[in-house]
């Protein structure tokens, strides 16, 4: 499963699981805790609030995107196997057995 990044600057296609998209998840969690903490203090001009919250909102939306990726992997990674039986082994028909009071006198 591959997820885009939303930011136009940073465009490029992240594939869930690997180191990269770990690291690169982590970073942005970082970022958007910088940017939350910044917009908590509220000591930014009102444009650099707006610049800030887009940034955060498009950092949520590619964590959203990244942790939805790795739910997937894991839940594909969870699935019992869908394999057929192995019927090589079974016999291609199974002998009739006959009644049980055939072999008995009652």
């Amino acid at each position: 499963m591959a997820v885009r990044k939303t930011s136009p600057a940073h465009a490029q296609i992240i594939h869930a699981g690997t180191p990269d998209v770990i690291a690169q998840y982590e970073q942005s969690m970082a970022e958007l805790e910088q940017i939350v903490a910044r917009l908590e203090q509220g000591d930014t001009t009102l444009e650099q609030s707006l610049a800030d919250f887009e940034r955060g909102t498009q950092l949520a939306r590619q964590c959203e995107h990244a942790l939805k990726a790795a739910e997937q992997r894991i839940d594909e990674l969870t699935q019992p196997a869908e394999t057929a039986p192995d019927r090589s082994t079974e016999p291609k028909s199974r002998p009739t057995m006959p009644p049980a009071d055939a072999f008995f006198d009652v």
